[in-house]
């Protein structure tokens, strides 16, 4: 039997300590419970990523390819070394690392001064370096500035230079080469629903600053928004009817990286679907006769635009069972019918009355005994 282990990362539930496990680590313990159970089986990794932290090294394990070595700024605008990775003539971007921790203690201060721009100056870097075509992983990052700085570092612009036309030379440099973003987040930019809303879930942040921060950018949004370039809808029912650029799905993506990029004529696609293209998951999981996922919470959102979602679409389509594995399961199997995961799995068994709630303190333990015991359902 062939079976297929395609995990996110999982990171630590809130209020647990530690550092996110990669991907590629959720990956090897399920495979060492596995071959405890099913030695005899073949196990393949396909580790996967929804487009947030994390990405390169996904990447990097499914397709190989060159890191390339740049020089970008961070959050605080400090200019630090980083790596992109060049596959043939693609090059993929990880925004993380540059856009500072959303869930740090300095995330209320870098959500109202932090920037993007460090985003543009790796993109820049991959454009000049010659691929083209340039993939960006971008997830949640404690920078808020509507995406306004990568949109300058790709022109090369002063802060005080008009929006319109730091679009127009951002538009420029990116000429001749296809731009994705790979958003791990459907937030648009704005709204009751968006991620300006949403600064009010981090540290230090309340709502009336979270609408601060929103406010604030307004003018700037609208400025980008008028300055975008009409590109004609085939989904339009008459003119006039599209979606304004910052309240379209995905918008908020970076605090409106996605955005930024989008109207500098990027696509913004769901990135855990990017991912399973770029890494030929649709391939690995009609070669298999079961696939295993995992994720940090099992909920709707990871089963619409998550991982699990993603492997569930490509399981059902190729007629192969998935099951799904997380620290924490909030759906039942009312909820994932149709979705292509036909079980879901604790990483560890709810406590029983009158019992301790179990340890998730050595994850990568608990990993391996989940994964040994569905073996034991699973394999045939």
């Amino acid at each position: 039997m062939r079976v297929l282990l395609a995990p996110d990362r999982i990171r630590p539930l809130s209020g647990d300590p530690g550092e996110p496990m990669s991907a590629i680590d959720v990956a090897a313990h399920l495979a060492r419970g596995w071959a405890e159970t099913r030695p005899a089986e073949q196990i393949v990794a396909h580790p996967m990523s929804d487009g947030g932290a994390g990405l390169l090294d996904v990447l990097l394990a499914t397709l190989g390819g060159e890191v390339e070595a740049a020089l970008a700024r961070d959050a605080e605008g400090v200019q630090v070394p980083t790596v992109w990775l060049r596959v043939g003539a693609t090059g993929y971007v990880e925004t993380a690392p540059l856009l500072g921790d959303p869930r740090g203690t300095d995330a209320a201060r870098l959500a109202a001064t932090g920037t993007s721009a460090g985003v543009g100056d790796v993109v820049l870097a991959a454009a000049r370096a010659g691929v083209r075509r340039i993939v960006v992983g971008v997830g949640e990052g404690a920078s808020h500035d509507a995406g306004v700085g990568a949109l300058q570092a790709l022109a090369g612009a002063a802060p005080e230079t008009p929006v319109a036309e730091v679009l127009r030379q951002a538009i420029d440099a990116l000429e001749g080469v296809e731009l994705i973003v790979a958003a791990a987040t459907d937030l648009p930019l704005v709204g009751l629903s968006g991620a300006g809303a949403a600064l009010a879930s981090r540290p230090g942040i309340d709502a009336a600053a979270a609408q601060d921060r929103e406010l604030a950018l307004a003018g700037a949004v609208a400025r980008l928004e008028a300055a975008t370039p009409a590109r004609r809808s085939l989904l339009a029912v008459a003119e006039g009817t599209q979606t304004r650029g910052s309240r379209r799905p995905h918008a908020g993506a970076g605090g409106g990286v996605a955005f930024a990029l989008a109207s500098a004529g990027a696509r913004v696609l769901p990135g855990a679907e990017v991912v399973a293209v770029e890494t030929g998951l649709g391939e690995a999981v009609a070669a298999s006769e079961l696939v295993v996922t995992a994720t940090s919470t099992l909920d709707g959102g990871a089963l619409d635009g998550g991982v699990p979602g993603s492997v569930g679409r490509l399981a059902l389509a190729a007629l192969v069972p998935a099951v799904a594995i997380a620290p924490r399961v909030l759906v039942g199997r009312r909820e994932i019918s149709g979705t292509g995961v036909e079980a879901v799995y604790p990483v560890t068994d709810p406590p029983r009355p009158g019992h301790a709630t179990p340890s998730t303190d050595d994850l990568s333990d608990a990993l391996s005994r989940r994964a040994s015991r569905v073996a034991t359902t699973w394999s045939r």
